[in-house]
């Protein structure tokens, strides 16, 4: 089975998800910028323009670090923390810098992290394994301070089969959310997975209640 055929499947089998990212963990930079790889930029981008003067970043799945490394890029300058299910991603992230703390943790189950705790939450290319979508924008929300910002992927296809705008409106509707913009179906991989058809997804920026 080819990297492409496994991605598509959207297993979220924590086991089977960790075991193909370790095994990956050494190619993974390399092998996402030959397939022009759009969300770091996109989502660097939006975290320090709607939040210039943020101080505190949280990235759920963060994998081998590209979307942190981005923010450096960038000029972000405050503390950033980086939780993955991969250790074999996590050594690479911590090889190559940029996070103030990098910890292993399943992101299907609650975070061992406090209330209000960061400017912005950011989980790119990560809710292709997390089915219980909305119980996960819902922690990300509590790890976020009231006017922090969410900031999540999903993959086109995903989008409406589990139903993620109904879910953003109820937590709009239930006060987690004060506001969102969603963009999409926008550039993702658009090469697609090394030869494949070009990947879209939506990019879902909340504003905190």
């Amino acid at each position: 089975m080819t990297i492409g055929d496994w991605l598509n499947q959207s297993s979220g089998d924590p086991g089977e998800v960790t075991g193909r990212y370790d095994r990956w963990a050494q190619t993974y930079d390399t092998d996402l910028a030959s397939w022009s790889y759009q969300a770091p930029a996109r989502v660097a981008t939006t975290v320090l323009t709607r939040l210039p003067d943020a101080e505190s970043v949280l990235d759920v799945g963060c994998g081998t670090g590209l979307v942190g490394r981005e923010l450096r890029a960038r000029g972000y300058a405050g503390r950033l923390v980086g939780l993955d299910l991969s250790q074999a991603s996590l050594d690479v992230a911590r090889e190559r810098g940029g996070y103030d703390s990098l910890e292993r943790a399943d992101l299907q189950q609650p975070l061992a992290l406090d209330d209000d705790g960061f400017d912005a939450v950011m989980c790119v290319g990560v809710m292709t394994y997390l089915p219980d979508v909305e119980s996960a924008w819902r922690e990300f929300a509590r790890l976020a301070r009231p006017g922090g910002l969410v900031i999540a992927t999903q993959r086109e296809d995903l989008w409406p089969e589990r139903d993620c705008q109904a879910i953003v409106d109820r937590m709009v509707d239930d006060s987690v959310l004060a506001s969102y913009e969603v963009v999409g179906p926008a550039p993702y991989l658009p090469d697609g997975y090394g030869g494949t058809p070009a990947v879209s997804c939506y990019y879902l920026a909340a504003v905190v209640s």
